[in-house]
């Protein structure tokens, strides 16, 4: 009979071997290309020229150049007032 310590071990092992498969076959498919775009897929495009009070002042110059002018949040929304 085999111990139990050895197939917990060897079912470990199994687990390991299929995880890191699945990211080597993610990788090879190019799902971490991109990251930042990737990030930015929730976003509503409106979200992206909300106004953000605690972002820097280089942070907002940065995304007023790529998204346009930003605008202030509705109550509720990323910060704006209740």
């Amino acid at each position: 009979m085999i111990p139990y310590s050895i197939i917990v071990a060897i079912t470990g092992l199994l687990l390991g071997l299929a995880a890191i498969a699945a990211f080597v076959w993610a990788w090879s498919r190019g799902a971490f290309e991109n990251i930042d775009d990737q990030a930015r897929v929730i976003f509503e495009p409106r979200d992206l020229r909300l106004l953000r009070p605690w972002e820097t002042q280089a942070q907002q110059e940065e995304r007023r150049k790529l998204y346009g002018e930003l605008i202030e949040p509705a109550p509720g929304e990323w910060g704006g007032g209740e």
